[in-house]
């Protein structure tokens, strides 16, 4: 990597997070795209080479909107100034969700990954999939900045956007809308890594793949995939797992788009989707963006899920439960793990009028009522009495923390937790090396009420070195926690071990975890093995 001379000014006044740079000094890189120029960046004196808005596939608009991402048209004579974060893809939610990016700057036009480089050649590279149930979220969000992450860990750090909601995933049932769409950027951003990443200084054949949530779903696709094998090397899969989809996924992402197309009035009864798919996908492709995101919150306003990644193709040719079920997976080490309020957040934006949406009303809950709540949330469950009984039977009718806290245990366990468990357990047993984290700090920094404990998403931050950058918004111990979990994270991506502690090793036999909060450094054995164990058989494990 060739850096220029650097000229800098201290700021005393500021955090010694930050120094002055007037202006940036350029850095610059040649790869096999082209030359690329970014600026050097310091975090406590360390210097990072940044490099915002590649372009990593061509603009995804007009006639290539919904369709497959196409490799990037661009001239290798000049040289590519990377020094703005590009916007985020097109997307919209009616709650306000900390992963939200929002007006102004999104775009369709949003194909674009950011780089940030330490010093040295061959470093592990750490690939961040975004959050957001694949539907918000982007990677210009600053919980998403690279350079502490980058510093501390000695990594390469590489986010990029992929499309979201129906221009992510619109399924037609023909090659003008395939689905997956999404999927297929995070491949193309991972194969330009793959091909480029040498000259940023990092080790191509070592990559690590990590994301939250929605993101740990698609690695966990990846981990799975025929399509991806061999251009990763290892995974991180925070609260997200791809073992909670079921088998009616494509039909949903079918019936969904002919009620978006509807809504918009590109079909109607005697114009579906299923009858005229071009004529309605070529509507769609002319309707405004920005139109068709809200009309899908709006056809999806009282259901869990939207869109979500579909299988029957080269990218998922199976479903990928069904595959972890049958072993069909070549296996990559694992660090996977959940947080112990996951399913709180599932509770509260379903109920606003009684929790708020941030939990703000922080309601006592009797048992009658947490009985209600549980079979309305698991009201398309086979038994919900069972699971009443499974997780209210033997809580005090008068312990209303602890029945508040069993609702929403109950709809992470069985969305988040459980899943993840499986999944775990079924590539250790095929000799992967696999280790699993509880995260149980409530973050300071974050809207939620303290009696949600760790929220879903609540430890992404922690791993970007969010409260190092930040120290105004979170306690010291929530500083000194920041700095073990990016050296567990970087350290897993560089050997295959997480350094923080002596982690052990999980398997179904062995099911014991490492729990990530201030102050300890224990391990506990499950997590929630008992509710697993209830749900184990309606997973097909």
């Amino acid at each position: 990597m060739m850096l220029s001379r650097v000229f800098f000014l201290l700021c005393p006044f500021l955090s010694s997070t930050v120094l002055c740079l007037l202006p940036s000094p350029p850095s610059l890189v040649v790869t096999p795209s082209g030359a690329i120029e970014g600026e050097l960046l310091f975090h406590d004196g360390i210097p990072v080479s940044r490099f915002l808005g590649i372009p990593f596939a061509q603009p995804p608009v007009r006639n290539l909107r919904f369709r497959r991402p196409m490799p990037p048209v661009g001239s290798r004579n000049r040289t590519l100034t990377a020094r703005e974060m590009r916007p985020g893809c097109v997307q919209y939610s009616s709650n306000p969700f900390p992963w939200l990016d929002d007006l102004p700057g999104l775009s369709e036009d949003c194909l674009y990954l950011n780089v940030w480089a330490p010093k040295g050649l061959k470093n592990s590279v750490m690939f961040f999939v975004n959050t957001g149930g694949f539907r918000i979220s982007s990677s210009r969000l600053e919980y998403f900045d690279g350079l502490v992450l980058s510093v501390l860990g000695g990594v390469v750090v590489v986010t990029a956007n992929y499309r979201l909601g129906p221009q992510g995933f619109l399924y037609s049932g023909t090659e003008d809308a395939p689905g997956n769409m999404g999927l297929l950027d995070v491949v193309e951003a991972l194969k330009w890594v793959r091909g480029n990443i040498a000259s940023f200084g990092g080790d191509p054949d070592s990559i690590t793949l990590f994301g939250s949530s929605a993101g740990g779903i698609a690695i966990g696709m990846f981990c799975v995939s025929p399509v991806t094998r061999g251009l990763f090397r290892r995974a991180i899969l925070q609260s997200g797992s791809p073992t909670n989809l079921d088998g009616e996924d494509n039909d949903r992402n079918f019936r969904v788009s002919q009620k978006l197309a509807e809504a918009v009035g590109c079909a109607d009864d005697e114009n579906s989707l299923a009858d005229n798919p071009e004529t309605v996908v070529e509507c769609l492709r002319n309707a405004d963006p920005f139109v068709l995101s809200v009309a899908l919150s709006n056809v999806t306003a009282n259901s869990s899920r939207s869109y979500y990644p579909r299988f029957g193709d080269e990218l998922l040719p199976k479903n990928p439960r069904q595959a972890i079920i049958d072993g069909d997976f070549e296996p990559v080490d694992l660090l996977i793990g959940s947080n112990n309020g996951d399913g709180a957040t599932l509770i509260t934006k379903t109920m606003k009028d009684v929790f708020g949406f941030f939990g703000e009303k922080d309601p006592q809950i009797n048992i009658t009522f947490g009985e209600s709540i549980i079979k309305r949330q698991f009201r398309s469950y086979p038994d919900p009495d069972a699971v009443v009984k499974q997780y209210l039977g033997n809580v005090s009718t008068e312990d209303y923390y602890t029945i508040r806290r069993q609702v929403f245990t109950a709809s992470g366990d069985y969305a988040r937790t459980c899943p993840i468990v499986y999944m775990a357990e079924k590539f250790a047993e095929k000799d992967a090396l696999v280790y699993y984290y509880y995260f149980t700090r409530h973050s300071s920094a974050m809207p939620w009420a303290p009696w949600m404990l760790a929220v879903h998403f609540d430890e992404t931050p922690f791993v970007f070195g969010h409260p190092i950058s930040h120290v105004e918004s979170y306690t010291k111990g929530e500083v000194e926690l920041s700095r073990r979990m990016i050296r567990a994270w970087s350290d897993f991506a560089k050997t295959g071990i997480p350094s923080d502690g002596e982690w052990p090793l999980y398997s179904k036999e062995n099911p014991s975890y490492q729990v990530l909060d201030i102050d300890t450094l224990e391990t506990g054995h499950g997590p929630h093995r008992p509710n697993c164990d209830f749900f184990r058989s309606d997973f097909g494990f």
